[in-house]
């Protein structure tokens, strides 16, 4: 079911109509016949107002239909009614709802609602309309520039990959990989022997792709959900082979068995134990047998597949005890505990009947006191468990921390802040002593602290991670979540990293001669990063994700920040748990330092490999820096100082122009897996012609 629809008020217009607005985002990225539907016009009608607006050089890229369509989305949510969005993208209703649903929680990012959107098409633009077209095309053609092909990821010529595998697991997340249904295709273009190659150079030995257990086996309860499943798995075998032959192993992700699906209650609502989140009842044997069934198929058709990963306490709901309080009349009277170590168990007696030799890899997410779990109740969740089954735990999950005189925890993932915390600490302690094999979770090259990068370029702390994990005897990791699988020097650190090893021996094979000049610029990189004002408000509701594709309004928002997607001005829910003092002295602290890093940086003599290192730094940079114009800009706002948000505006343009030539110079600066490209050149663009309108009007303003 598509998201509802919601009365809020919309973005401003940074052209001079709508129409105009649909163009601009969309030439280029999506076809043109595509957009001539939505306007209703003819095509020809959309290539010359493109010229106009001065994209005449825009050359269509076939490849956001099918890795970058979730770019697209986000660019029309706030600006297309439901019908001409379907329209645009090529979808039907059931392809958009299953994207939303299922691509990394598309719909959580997107405020969980559609905004109430009139139906735009074109018309003729009056005499103003077209004064005002002429000048903004007219900065769109100053603003205009050679750029890298949009995708282009691997654009070097030669590759070496003669590396072999690290002798530890070393596993990641596909750079490439879609986060919904990767298994439709074969993922020759997502995992192409090319991005392999550099996988196995970089030490890593395991990749996870997500995966949906009604789409890979028979799902009795609602068969149509199953529609094509053999068709996947023949793609997944194909997946499967071509990893092997670089040495590694593949693993599906699973979060199982789903909720039930609404329209099938009627019939099977008695297998249902919390009726309001539809949790099939793992006390059910109906729903064990089903479990059962369905990964012992699959395992036994996929015998060479690595593993299966698993996450029982997060928010698809795997059992009725998945998130508190359920009101399942069975399962209230049962320790969440056990139907975790039940979902787990089942699985792996599936995966052993099957004759399939893969592992299985519990990830111990949300078992912690930060979902009610005891000290108690965590271990005899791992005393239930099959002493077979591998475990993980998210290393610097709970781990506490202060900035800024402002105490707080770690809440999922952080490059900042390395860990161990002491949960960690103690639940894989007490997971080796019942012997099962451990690994830890942690973010390697970047995290949604700046995930707009490849790798965040702060190897000291990366370093230092590792060494704290050693210590303790884990030797196998996860080194990403969705984002962070770009198969960067971070990457190789740890697969390479040795405990006790000398870092400086891991720079000068990287950057030569100018190691030690590199490895000191990396050290105030990581003294900046340590000043970052985490908390999980900030994490995911901050202007970070978006950094200068935010779209600043000079007049009260109203709307609430989303997951890594739209700031709006919502500052009050971003820098908590922080005063706004506080946040934006860190945020300043953050900055001041990352520059005298980069402006070390930029003075060595540079190879391919220092420019690639000052490159991202600069992107992250100006993601950090974003982040604190919007701040004080919100803040200035509230207070109506119109001389603040003007020096906010005229910060922000020349940001925005930088990430501009940076995001040109380089395919890789803005994508990530579950969000696609966060902006394109187009984004920019806009924005820089925003707030240059925004510097006059607050001038204009202010002399009056």
């Amino acid at each position: 079911m598509l998201p509802p629809i919601k009365d809020v008020k919309l973005q401003s217009l940074t052209l001079p109509t709508a129409w105009q607005t649909v163009i601009f985002r969309n030439y280029g990225y999506v076809d043109a016949s595509r957009i001539a539907a939505v306007l209703g016009c003819d095509v020809d009608v959309v290539y010359s107002e493109a010229r106009r607006l001065g994209l005449s050089d825009a050359c269509y890229c076939d490849r956001f239909d099918r890795s970058g369509y979730i770019t697209v989305i986000r660019n029309n949510w706030y600006l297309l009614p439901y019908d001409q969005l379907l329209t645009l993208l090529g979808f039907e209703a059931a392809r958009l709802d299953y994207v939303l649903e299922k691509e990394d929680f598309l719909s959580v990012k997107l405020g969980g609602m559609k905004p109430k959107c009139e139906s735009v098409r074109y018309f003729p633009l009056s005499r103003e309309q077209l004064e005002k077209t002429e000048s903004i095309a007219s900065r769109v053609r100053s603003l205009d520039g050679k750029a890298s092909a949009p995708f282009d990821f691997f654009p070097d010529a030669e590759f070496s990959s003669d590396a072999a595998p690290a002798d530890r697991m070393r596993i990641v997340h596909g750079y490439l990989s879609p986060c919904g249904d990767p298994f439709l295709t074969d993922c020759s273009d997502t995992l192409s022997r090319e991005l392999l190659a550099r996988y196995r150079a970089a030490g890593v030995n395991g990749i996870w792709l997500h995966g949906v257990l009604s789409g890979l086996s028979p799902y009795p309860f609602c068969p149509s959900l199953s529609e094509g499943y053999r068709e996947r798995r023949e793609n997944l075998k194909k997946v499967v082979a071509r990893c092997k032959e670089y040495g590694i192993k593949l693993y599906i992700y699973l979060n199982e068995p789903r909720a039930l699906p609404e329209e099938v209650m009627d019939k099977y609502g008695h297998l249902v134990g919390w009726k309001e989140r539809r949790t099939l009842c793992i006390e059910k044997e109906e729903v064990r047998a089903y479990l059962y069934e369905a990964v012992r198929d699959l395992c036994a058709d996929v015998l060479d597949l690595g593993g299966i990963f698993t996450i029982t306490m997060s928010e698809n709901p795997t059992h009725c005890n998945y998130l508190r309080n359920t009101t399942c009349p069975v399962c209230k009277n049962i320790p969440p505990e056990v139907g975790a170590a039940a979902v787990n168990n089942i699985i792996y007696r599936a995966m052993r009947d099957s004759g399939c030799k893969g592992e299985l890899i519990a990830n111990l997410w949300g078992w912690s006191p930060v979902l009610g779990w005891s000290d108690e109740q965590i271990s005899h969740g791992l005393e239930l468990l099959d002493k077979e089954i591998s475990v993980v735990c998210v290393s610097e999950y709970d781990l506490e921390i202060e900035k800024g005189g402002v105490k707080g925890k770690v809440i999922d993932y952080s490059i900042s802040n390395p860990g161990p915390s002491e949960i960690t600490l103690k639940t894989l302690k007490r997971a080796k002593e019942l012997g099962h094999r451990i690994y830890a979770k942690i973010q390697a090259s970047n995290s949604w602290e700046c995930s707009a990068v490849p790798y965040i370029p702060v190897f000291d702390l990366v370093a230092e991670h590792l060494e704290n994990l050693y210590a303790i005897g884990v030797n196998d990791l996860f080194l990403t979540w969705t984002h962070g699988g770009y198969p960067s020097p971070s990457i190789g650190l740890a697969s390479e990293y040795k405990p006790g090893a000398d870092l400086d021996l891991w720079y000068k094979e990287r950057y030569g001669e100018r190691a030690g000049l590199v490895h000191e610029g990396v050290r105030l990189l990581c003294d900046a990063f340590q000043e970052y004002p985490f908390s999980l408000s900030a994490l995911y509701f901050s202007p970070k994700s978006l950094g200068p594709a935010n779209l600043w309004e000079l007049l009260p928002e109203e709307k609430r920040s989303t997951m890594v997607c739209y700031a709006f001005d919502d500052v009050e829910t971003w820098i908590k748990p922080y005063p706004d003092y506080v946040y934006v002295s860190q945020m300043k602290k953050l900055t001041s330092l990352w520059q005298r890093g980069i402006a070390l940086l930029k003075d060595i003599p540079h190879t391919d490999a220092i420019n690639e290192l000052v490159r991202y730094a600069e992107a992250a940079y100006v993601h950090f820096a974003s982040d604190l114009y919007l701040t004080e800009f919100s803040l200035y706002k509230r207070k109506g100082e119109l001389y603040g948000m003007r020096a906010c505006v005229n910060a922000e343009k020349e940001n925005t122009k930088s990430l501009l030539r940076l995001m040109r110079s380089d395919a890789r600066i803005g994508y990530e897996a579950s969000n696609h490209y966060f902006y394109t050149e187009r984004n920019l663009i806009e924005k820089i012609i925003r707030m240059e309108s925004f510097d006059a009007e607050l001038s204009l303003a202010m002399r009056g």
